[in-house]
């Protein structure tokens, strides 16, 4: 079944070069919707407006209808049709805001519920009045609903080319306003900040966005190019302003590299270009250096490492020199594989924190040193437990062994503890 599909797809490698030749406005139009769809993502991802999103993008619908019968009754000049389209969605968009504000308010439905009753009532309200359209009236639903960026004419770039620099404008000069409201609404609203107002002027800088990038992914997968590129920035950085400047980022090759797959493959240009940024996505949830899956694996199999080659080098330290043919005796003491000792071993040798004689390990003198430090570290983790955790001492050997190799705490702990000589057994407790 997948090879039948996969023979179906048609490729074309000059297809990408088509897109810079013969569709080069298109092209860096859907681009600018893609970043600023990315930026504006940023604010909905933090301030959990996904599904505001969602509603606004299907809720324009009747607004566009409603501008389409007026144009039409009006007898206007067609270049200011997307002019027209926008009023219409700015309309529906604030109606469906106003609907969702009252529905919550005034009911026991919650803000989600009351989101999703208002969208969907929108939209189908929309789908009807698409019937009223008079014959004459050029109204493509598919286009509309999945977008279709070859079909972006003279008007739309306009509108683009106006709309989106005064949004990435709007969100630069009030970067602080919007930040201080997307971590703290309750400290924005103390110090003076209008946070219901900043609220929709967001949801309207998004309806906006959303009404100039109608051709380019259409109004169900414009969502994806306003919450994925941010996501994605926000996997890679824990800084606003960085965020900001990854989603406009990713949000602009998103919808470029999209184009060019749609292309190559004489894919849906919209789809394609939600593909890219999904698969963009999930680089960033695989590869992020700080948090993601990759290296978060790596660095807990670091630690692993970590942390079995200090318990062998403090079972040799206890039990003496060891014969690396028998690794029982370690093996009893640290409840590691003789696979795993002798790893250890081999790194451990490496760092110079043990020698091998005649196929028997024993502890250098930095060795020594060191496994006399986590014996410390023990030791006091244990009188700590006992004496501030309240732990019985019977059961608070295990615990401590776990907490040991945070031995750099040792010399806080030996302070807070007023130097104490001897652990809750009665062992002594090695000096720094």
């Amino acid at each position: 079944m997948t090879g039948t599909l996969l023979a179906q797809i048609e490729f074309n490698t000059g297809g990408v070069l088509l897109i810079w030749e013969d569709w080069l406005p298109q092209t860096l139009g859907s681009m600018l919707i893609g970043v600023t769809c990315g930026v504006l993502g940023c604010f909905v991802v933090l301030r959990r407006m996904a599904l505001i999103g969602d509603a606004l993008s299907h809720s324009i619908l009747p607004g566009v209808v409603g501008a389409l019968l007026l144009f039409g009754l009006v007898g206007a000049n067609e270049k200011w049709l997307p002019l027209w389209l926008l009023g219409g969605a700015m309309v529906a968009g604030l109606l469906t805001a106003v609907i969702i504000s009252i529905v919550h308010r005034h009911s026991r439905t919650k803000e989600d519920s009351a989101i999703g009753i208002a969208f969907t009532a929108m939209f189908a309200v929309g789908l009807i009045a698409i019937s009223s359209l008079p014959r004459s009236t050029h109204f493509d639903l598919k286009c509309f609903v999945y977008g279709e960026p070859l079909a972006i004419a003279k008007p739309d770039l306009w509108l683009m080319g106006t709309i989106c620099p005064l949004v990435l404008l709007t969100v630069g000069l009030m970067y602080q306003r919007l930040k201080l409201i997307s971590f703290d609404p309750v400290g924005a609203q103390a110090l003076g900040v209008p946070v219901q107002l900043v609220h929709y002027l967001l949801r309207g800088m998004l309806a906006a966005t959303i009404v100039a990038g109608i051709k380019s992914t259409g109004v169900i997968l414009v969502v994806a190019m306003v919450i994925t590129p941010a996501s994605a920035a926000y996997q890679l950085t824990n800084r606003l302003w960085v965020m900001l400047v990854l989603a406009g980022v990713i949000g602009g090759v998103s919808a470029g590299l999209g184009m060019s797959l749609a292309f190559t493959i004489n894919a849906p240009t919209g789809p394609s270009m939600v593909v890219v940024v999904v698969i963009l996505f999930i680089l960033a949830v695989l590869f992020s250096p700080s948090h993601g899956w990759v290296f978060e694996r790596l660095r807990k199999r670091k630690l692993a490492h970590h942390v079995a080659q200090e318990d062998v080098l403090k079972a040799v330290y206890r039990l003496g020199e060891q014969k690396l043919d028998t690794p029982h005796p370690v093996g009893e003491e640290t409840g590691l594989s003789p696979k795993r000792i002798r790893r250890s071993v081999t790194r451990l040798v490496k760092e110079g924190l043990m020698r091998v004689t005649d196929g028997a390990v024993a502890l250098t003198e930095a060795g020594q040193k060191h496994a006399q430090e986590l014996v410390r570290a023990h030791r006091l983790w244990e009188t700590y437990l006992v004496k501030e955790a309240g732990i019985d001492p019977a059961v608070v050997h295990d615990q401590a062994e776990r907490l040991e190799h945070a031995h750099e705490l040792a010399e806080q702990l030996d302070e807070k503890l007023g130097k104490p000589e001897t652990d809750p057994h009665g062992s002594q407790i090695p000096r720094g």
